[in-house]
């Protein structure tokens, strides 16, 4: 058998750096974040915790690279450059990838969200997520201050509450939410 290539050992890195964060999804979401341990994190990955403690130097790290993760790939499916001005149609794919997020994974974006409802994990997302939120909400901002609203900041938190009510009820009831009725309601609304 031939030694692994650098290539090999960077797959196995990957894979194994996402199962330990898929396990830590579960274990901070069903345990509370302060509740678990790198212990039970390593029990539910099935690795040893030392080799956590090879690609996480603590319980927070962890965290924060999860919830870090799941916000870029979810940044990186609606496909938003925060240099590009957002344009109708662009809004209109937003609120259809926003709304499908939640629809194509709901376990994981259930978790995600039980996770971030945590009073204890709260300061630590905002903390973290706000730098990298800023530049979405001020996109969002101007797209609501070019359609003359006259309160864009305050049209941006509401369409933002709005779309977090609409994720959580797919989330909490998924086969009976009329996510095609509500979409085009948003877009009536919003864009």
């Amino acid at each position: 058998m031939a030694p692994r290539s650098p290539e090999q050992f960077a797959e196995i890195r990957e894979v194994r750096r996402h199962q330990i964060l898929d396990a830590a999804l579960h274990v901070f979401a069903e345990d509370s974040y302060h509740g678990s341990s790198i212990a039970a994190v390593a029990k539910r990955a099935k690795v040893s915790k030392g080799l956590i403690y090879n690609y996480f130097k603590s319980k927070e790290e962890l965290l924060l690279t999860l919830i870090t993760d799941l916000f870029d790939e979810a940044m990186e499916l609606m496909d938003v450059d925060p240099e590009v001005p957002l344009t109708h149609e662009k809004f209109i794919d937003v609120i259809h990838k926003s709304v499908d997020v939640s629809v194509q994974n709901p376990q994981r974006w259930k978790l995600y969200m039980s996770l971030s409802f945590q009073p204890d994990v709260t300061p630590l997302l905002m903390e973290k997520m706000l730098p990298r939120i800023q530049p979405f909400m001020i996109q969002m901002n101007n797209y609501f201050m070019e359609r003359g609203h006259q309160d864009p900041i305050t049209m941006m938190r509401y369409y933002s509450a709005v779309m977090d009510g609409v994720q959580l009820h797919i989330l909490m009831d998924p086969q009976n939410f009329p996510v095609d009725k509500v979409k085009q309601m948003m877009i009536d609304q919003f864009a």
